[in-house]
């Protein structure tokens, strides 16, 4: 209520003059040094009374404060939607990686070595050349074995000779005979011969090096299918197993992806890295894979198409039950307009579930709205405004 303070000042005015006899008091009264602080004090006054009477109140004789009964306020804002992002529950192909770096390897992959000792003559390959089984690879110095074997030959035919006129009994030519292909063997010894098609890994020794049967001439590699070697961490064996699929990418070829599967999984957890070692068979068709590559491997552990999947981010666990906060959205008769809905606390049971996403089992349909990115719990039945809908994030 608006006060008029001139239409007040004078009926006091008008009160004073009627109840102040005396005109030496009235003029006194009447002036502005008493007049205005006077009519101060007493809007103070009024002031402190109506202030006292609704916000204070007489506990075991002591004041104290109290709070207005209106608010307002208070009930304006319980009456704002709580603003939410959901997502769309889908079913998508939803699937569980292991990642590792490990070494590519020929699946047949091994030594070079002659079986005998000599010096090195020839060699006909160069590293990283194609070879074909039975080409000779390289040569040892040949002349004395040459020699055996030429005289174990003038042995044989002259022992079958004698055995033609009955010089000698068939033993003897037996032996002959024998001697001769011993010579011939080890003739054969000095040659090193691809066992079957491939590739020089490498050349470790020159020509005119000598050689022993424990020095390694150079490496032979199969590259029609490689494998690749990679750690697995201590704590993550169990979700590997023999037969799983895997795919790996190679830096040379960033955009294609080689599939195989795991073929051997090592039973000794090694070292200080404490991992361990698993081996997986690659189809290299082109034979782009070389032996030595760097690559990075997904093992499949979890595989399902059509899995119901919803983001981490969009559940709580709560006495060992699952919740998520399902939202009943209502229709809007225009658009663009805000979409409204009420929030329905629901349990739910997991399938599978990863860092970033889980597959519900129980308890949620397709079409389904849930809120993401839930920091805290919410109030069930509580109205709120979706701000975002996401769909297809897996």
């Amino acid at each position: 209520m608006k006060v008029n303070l001139k239409e007040r000042f004078t009926q006091i005015k008008i009160i004073i003059i009627e109840k102040v006899r005396d005109p030496e008091l009235r003029k006194k009264v009447l002036s502005r040094n008493f007049l205005i602080p006077f009519i101060a004090g007493l809007i103070l006054f009024f002031f402190i009374f109506s202030f006292t009477k609704d916000h204070v109140s007489c506990v075991g004789g002591f004041p104290v404060y109290k709070k207005s009964k209106k608010e307002p306020a208070k009930k304006e804002v319980e009456a704002i939607p709580l603003p939410v992002k959901v997502y769309k529950v889908a079913r998508v192909s939803f699937r569980d990686t292991l990642p590792a770096l490990g070494t590519i390897r020929g699946f047949r992959e091994f030594d070079l070595k002659f079986p005998v000792s000599g010096v090195v003559e020839y060699i006909n390959f160069k590293e990283g050349e194609q070879i074909t089984q039975g080409d000779i690879i390289a040569s040892l110095d040949q002349k004395e074995s040459l020699l055996k074997l030429e005289y174990a030959k003038i042995e044989m035919e002259k022992q079958a000779k004698l055995y033609e006129i009955g010089s000698i009994i068939e033993a003897k030519l037996r032996q002959a005979q024998l001697e001769y292909q011993s010579a011939k063997a080890e003739l054969d010894k000095t040659n090193l011969i691809a066992i079957s098609d491939g590739y020089i890994g490498s050349i470790d020794m020159d020509r005119g090096a000598f050689v022993s049967p424990q020095d390694k001439m150079g490496t032979f590699v199969d590259l029609k299918d490689v494998y690749i070697e990679f750690g697995i961490i201590e704590k993550d064996v169990a979700k590997v197993r023999e037969g799983q699929n895997i795919e790996m990418t190679v830096d040379s070829y960033p955009d294609q992806v080689f599939k195989g599967e795991v073929d051997s999984i090592s039973p000794i957890v090694e070292g200080k890295s404490r991992t361990v070692r698993v081996r997986s068979k690659i189809a290299n068709v082109d034979e782009k894979i070389k032996p030595g590559m760097f690559g990075r491997v997904n093992v499949l552990v979890y595989e399902k198409d059509e899995a119901l999947v919803i983001p981490s981010s969009s559940f709580k666990k709560k006495d060992d039950q699952y919740l998520v906060y399902l939202v009943h959205s209502e229709e809007s008769a225009q658009e663009p307009e805000p979409v409204y809905g009420t929030l329905e606390a629901r349990s739910i049971e997991v399938q599978y579930a990863t860092p970033d996403a889980i597959e519900v089992k129980e308890g949620l349909d397709e079409g389904d709205l849930v809120v993401v990115d839930v920091e805290q719990d919410l109030e069930d039945k509580a109205r709120v405004e979706i701000t975002e809908t996401q769909e297809g994030i897996f």
